[in-house]
C-alpha cells in the first residue's frame, strides 16, 4: 500500500508544472554559482600570492612581522564569514600585540551587496522555498478538490497516506537537489583537483546530507501546516510568513537581542584602552629612569644620559643594571594589565556569541549556515583556531624578538623632556629570518563535536512538524 501511494505522489509531483520549476532553478543555478564562486576564491587567493611573496621578499630584520592564514578553497561552496576574517596578523611590542590585517581580493560588484551567491545561499533560500511551494497543498489541495475524502472512504490507511505524500514528494525534491549539486561539484572539480580528495569529498558529503536533511524539515512543515488548513491559499500565506521568520527574522534577531543581554566595548574603545595604559606606565617608567639617571650621574638634565649610559663607571653600570630592573619591571605590568582587559573582553564576546548562537539555533536556517560554513572552514572554528596560533606564534616572537629588542632599548624623561634610543653602542644585531607560522584548519571530527546542536536543531525540525502532522492528519474529521 505506503510502495504504491509513494508512486502516486511521485508522478503527481513530475506531471506538476512547480517539479519543472524546480529542476529548471537547479539545472541553471547551481552550475553557474559554482563558476562565480570560484572564481572570487582565485582572486582572493592570487592577492593572497601576492602580498605574501611581497612579505618573504622583505629584509628579515624589518619589524614588519606578519602571520598569513591562506583562503579555503571550499569558501568556493560556502564563503560564511571569510570575506570578513584577517588574511593575516601583524605583530607589535606595543598593547595591540596582533593587529589584524586583511586585503581587498576583488572588485565588489552590485551583486555582491546582496549577499553571496554560494551552494549554502541556494540551499537556504532558494531550495528551501522550493520545498514550501512543493509541499503546501499537498492535504489542503485534496481537502479542496474533496479527493481526501474519497481516499479515507477506502478504508487507506492515515499514516500511509501522510508517509507516502512525504516520502513520495519529497524524493522528488531531493533527486533534483541530488542532480544539481552532482553538476556545482563536477564544475568545481573541473576547475580544481582538490574537490576530489578524500578530505574535501568528507567534508561535501556532510554538507550535502545536512542541506538534505534541512530541506525534508522545511517539506515537513509545508506538510504540516498543509495537514491544518483547509485551504491552499491559507497554507501558503502561513507557510511564507514561517519562512520568513525562520529565514530572516530569528538569525538576525539572535545577534541583535545577544547585543542587548551581554552588551561589550568595542574593539576601538579597547584598544584606545589598552594604549592610554601603555601611555602612562611608560611615561612612569621614563620618569623614573630619568631620576635614577640622575641620582647616580649627578647631572641636573637628561641631555647627557647616552654618553653616560655607554661609559665603562661604577655609576653608569649601577645604572644599566637597575635600569634594566625598572624596564622588566614595567614592562610586565604593562602586559599584565592589557592581558586582564583582553581576556575580560574575550569572556564577554564568547557570553555574547553563546547566546547570539543558542538563539539563532531556534533557526533551522542557522543551524545549516553554522554547519556548512564551519565544514568549508570559513567560520568560527577556523578563525578561532587561527587566533589562538596567532597567539602562540607571537610568544615565539615575543621571546625570540621583542624581548632582545626591549632589553636594548633605553628611554628616560625628566619634566616633559624624553630621550629614547638603544642602551648599548650599537643597536642589537638583526635576526636571521623570523620563525615560521604554520596554521591547522580544523579537523572534520572537531567540526562534527562543535556542531552537535546544530544537526539536532536540523532533525528537531524535521521530526517535530511530521510528527504533528502525524497527531493532527489522524484526528481529522472528514465530515
Amino acid at each position: 500500500m505506503l510502495f504504491h501511494l509513494v508512486r502516486k505522489e511521485i508522478l503527481d509531483s513530475l506531471l506538476n508544472q512547480r517539479f519543472v520549476a524546480i529542476a529548471v532553478f537547479s539545472m541553471v543555478l547551481m552550475p553557474p554559482s559554482a563558476f562565480i564562486n570560484y572564481e572570487y576564491y582565485e582572486a582572493r587567493k592570487a592577492a593572497f600570492d601576492r602580498q605574501l611573496a611581497e612579505y618573504q621578499a622583505e629584509d628579515p630584520s624589518s619589524s614588519n612581522l606578519r602571520a598569513y592564514r591562506a583562503p579555503v578553497v571550499l569558501s568556493a561552496l560556502a564563503r560564511g564569514t571569510e570575506p570578513y576574517m584577517p588574511i593575516y596578523f601583524a605583530f607589535s611590542r606595543d598593547a595591540n600585540a596582533t593587529t589584524a590585517g586583511n586585503i581587498e581580493a576583488q572588485d565588489f560588484s552590485t551583486l555582491s551587496t546582496f549577499g553571496s551567491f554560494d551552494f549554502l545561499f541556494l540551499v537556504q533560500v532558494v531550495f528551501s522555498l522550493l520545498a514550501v511551494l512543493l509541499a503546501f497543498d499537498m492535504i489542503s489541495g485534496e481537502k479542496e478538490r474533496g479527493t481526501l475524502r474519497a481516499v479515507l472512504a477506502n478504508q487507506v490507511p492515515r499514516d500511509s497516506i501522510l508517509f507516502g505524500k512525504l516520502l513520495g514528494g519529497y524524493t522528488v525534491l531531493w533527486f533534483t537537489f541530488l542532480v544539481g549539486s552532482l553538476l556545482l561539484y563536477l564544475v568545481l572539480g573541473a576547475y580544481d583537483s582538490r574537490f576530489f580528495e578524500a578530505e574535501a569529498v568528507s567534508r561535501i558529503g556532510f554538507m550535502f546530507a545536512m542541506s538534505s536533511i534541512f530541506l525534508a524539515g522545511f517539506f515537513a512543515m509545508g506538510l504540516m501546516v498543509s495537514t491544518f488548513c483547509h485551504s491552499s491559499r491559507t497554507a501558503i500565506v502561513v507557510l511564507l510568513v514561517m519562512w520568513v521568520v525562520l529565514q530572516l527574522v530569528i538569525p538576525k534577531a539572535g545577534e541583535k537581542i545577544a547585543a542587548i543581554a551581554l552588551p561589550t566595548a568595542s574593539q576601538e574603545s579597547i584598544r584606545i584602552e589598552k594604549a592610554g595604559i601603555v601611555d602612562d606606565l611608560s611615561q612612569e617608567m621614563r620618569e623614573k629612569a630619568g631620576e635614577l639617571y640622575m641620582c647616580l650621574s649627578g647631572n641636573d638634565s637628561i641631555r647627557g644620559a647616552f654618553e653616560f649610559v655607554r661609559r665603562e663607571t661604577p655609576e653608569s653600570r649601577q645604572f644599566r643594571t637597575e635600569y634594566l630592573e625598572i624596564a622588566q619591571s614595567y614592562d610586565r605590568r604593562q602586559r599584565d594589565r592589557v592581558r586582564e582587559i583582553d581576556l575580560e573582553f574575550m569572556r564577554q564576546k564568547e557570553s555574547q556569541r553563546g547566546l547570539s548562537r543558542a538563539i539563532s539555533l531556534l533557526s533551522p536556517a542557522s543551524a545549516l549556515t553554522f554547519f556548512v560554513s564551519n565544514e568549508a572552514g570559513t567560520r568560527d572554528l577556523a578563525y578561532e583556531g587561527y587566533r589562538n596560533a596567532v597567539h602562540a606564534h607571537y610568544q615565539i616572537i615575543d621571546q625570540t624578538i621583542f624581548a632582545h629588542q626591549r632589553s636594548n632599548r633605553l628611554e628616560v624623561g625628566m619634566e616633559g623632556m624624553v630621550m629614547m634610543g638603544n642602551l648599548g653602542a650599537e643597536d642589537p644585531p638583526p635576526w636571521d629570518a623570523p620563525p615560521s607560522f604554520e596554521v591547522r584548519e580544523p579537523q572534520l571530527s572537531n567540526v562534527l563535536r562543535s556542531n552537535v546542536w546544530a544537526m539536532v536543531s536540523l532533525l528537531a525540525y524535521l521530526f517535530i512538524p511530521f510528527l504533528v502532522s502525524y497527531v493532527a492528519f489522524l484526528r481529522y474529521d472528514v465530515r
